[in-house]
């Protein structure tokens, strides 16, 4: 049995699979998930776990280089756009209509869905390199043990 870090197995065999450049989209309980993008479903019920349990959870196992959000989630989240733009520091961070997020999200590798409700909660990441002098710049903490 895993010492730490995700335990729900489809969600860790995902992350396990990201190569460099790849994308996946961690969204909020009501994101129109494309019907041909691979599922991973965190929600239990309405607000759990949320999107930042759900992405502190998966920032210990995975190294992100570009994050895009909606640009949407200014006015109508700003607590959730503040949190991600003060975790993702050293990524590149982008903001697009949430009608382009929905494009996007086709392309994906897959989608986790947490219970998250506030409004435009969606964070499409890229993967970066697990090379040791690549990957320095791109290492968070969100406070929890990533080590």
């Amino acid at each position: 049995m895993k010492r730490r870090g995700v335990i729900n197995q489809p969600l860790s065999s995902e992350l396990a699979g990201l190569g460099h450049g790849d994308t996946f989209l961690l969204c909020d309980a009501g994101f129109p998930i494309p019907a041909d993008v691979k599922r991973v479903d965190m929600a239990l019920t309405f607000g759990i776990p949320s999107m930042k349990q759900c992405l502190e959870s998966i920032l210990s196992e995975v190294n992100i280089q570009k994050v895009t959000i909606a640009e949407e989630m200014n006015g109508l989240n700003a607590e959730g756009e503040d949190y991600l733009t003060s975790i993702f520091k050293n990524q590149e961070f982008i903001k697009v209509p949430q009608q382009k997020l929905v494009e996007l999200a086709k392309k994906v590798k897959f989608i986790v869905r947490s219970g998250e409700l506030g409004c435009y909660s969606n964070v499409l990441m890229e993967a970066a390199s697990g090379v040791e002098s690549y990957k320095k710049d791109f290492i968070i903490n969100t406070g929890e043990d990533n080590e």
